[in-house]
């Protein structure tokens, strides 16, 4: 019996993994566009907060760029579970690049974007698949 769960969650692991990589693809694309409008043409001249949009820009691109890297990883977890405590430990630090990312935002005067959010979900879904698989491998 152990063998069949260990078999279904690492489907799993390896589907959610998909999604990571496909999610973390796209909240790079927009970590990049949000630093360019930021930057581009003067706009520090013409709006409010560009430091609020610069700041989105690049908690984005570093959360994402864990929720890629925890994609990849999960995908080796899903066939090798010896390397589910380094995932576990790196969507970990990807719930905390999302929070630290979250606060930077309401601290520089920005409403709480919702990638931001939507990536703090993707991470803790992550560490909780990671935590059953290295249960039911023991």
């Amino acid at each position: 019996m152990a063998v069949e769960q260990t078999s279904t969650i690492s489907w799993y692991l390896r589907m959610f993994s998909y999604l990571l990589m496909i999610c973390g693809l796209f909240g790079l694309a927009v970590g990049g566009v949000v630093i360019y409008g930021a930057l581009a043409d003067g706009a520090g001249a013409t709006t409010g907060l560009p430091l609020s949009a610069f700041v989105l820009g690049i908690a984005a691109a570093v959360a994402n760029g864990i929720t890629i890297a925890a994609g990849v990883l999960g995908r080796a977890a899903s066939r090798n579970p010896g390397r589910v405590a380094a995932l576990r430990s790196l969507a970990l630090a990807g719930v905390v690049a999302s929070v630290f990312g979250l606060g930077l935002r309401y601290a520089t005067g920005g409403q709480l974007p919702t990638s931001l959010i939507f990536n703090l979900l993707l991470m803790a879904i992550c560490v909780v698949i990671a935590g059953n698989l290295g249960k039911s491998v023991q």
